[in-house]
């Protein structure tokens, strides 16, 4: 059995397609289920009765919804199970039941993964655990977002095409990393956030340039 506060293991799970399933149909559920939608996930929710918000979600976005009490079957080749009612006892059978990853909403101890609170902009996503203080976790996501801004996820993206570019230049995988290491100082982000993100990117580019130059000139 493990504590909230053991969870040491950080991932971000790639449940595109996956078969995920949420026992429960309330308030709870239907936050679990935006996010694993948008996650595009492969969701059914089971339970008695589904509140508005489920439903919206699932004829908005689709998934399936099915009207039983938990039964163990439900669980078979999920990826994710969220034990998402408001009855710890079936929340119980459900973690002791999942052979996968499960979530219990109202015992998190039983569960074998959290999912973090998390803000996201464009491709950069930050998520925050701080061991059962969600007060804390709300006042430190509210900090962060004004760090995350829409230019520091369009630099970031600008990046990730270079990193395309960088990748059809003839070099080692171990030259790739120290070229990265060596352009990708604090000086760059330092201009990102004073709004420069142009100058930044010239840097990036000009140093990919060399790079490119360096390598065709290299002997062979």
């Amino acid at each position: 059995m493990l504590n909230k506060t053991n969870f040491h293991y950080p991932a971000m799970l790639r449940v595109t397609g996956k078969n995920c399933v949420i026992i429960g149909g309330g308030a709870v559920a239907a936050r679990k289920l935006a996010t694993l939608l948008n996650a595009e996930a492969n969701v059914t929710v089971v339970a008695p009765l589904f509140c508005d918000e489920v439903q919206k979600l699932a004829s908005a976005q689709g998934c399936t919804l099915i009207k039983d009490y938990y039964k163990p079957e439900y669980l078979q080749n999920a990826f994710v199970v969220i034990a998402a009612t408001d009855n710890k006892a079936v929340n119980r059978q459900i973690s002791e039941a999942a052979p996968c990853l499960v979530n219990n909403i109202t015992e998190p101890e039983l569960s074998n993964f959290t999912v973090p609170s998390a803000i996201s902009e464009g491709d950069i996503t930050i998520a925050l655990a701080t061991g059962g203080m969600p007060a804390f976790t709300r006042l430190l996501k509210k900090q962060l977002e004004h760090i995350l801004t829409p230019e520091l996820a369009d630099f970031n993206s600008f990046l990730l095409l270079q990193r395309e570019a960088v990748k059809n230049i003839e070099s080692t995988p171990q030259e790739r990393t120290q070229f990265w290491r060596s352009v990708l100082k604090q000086d760059l982000l330092n201009l990102v956030i004073a709004g420069k993100a142009a100058q930044a990117k010239e840097k990036v580019l000009d140093a990919v340039n060399s790079f490119r130059t360096q390598s065709q000139n290299r002997p062979r």
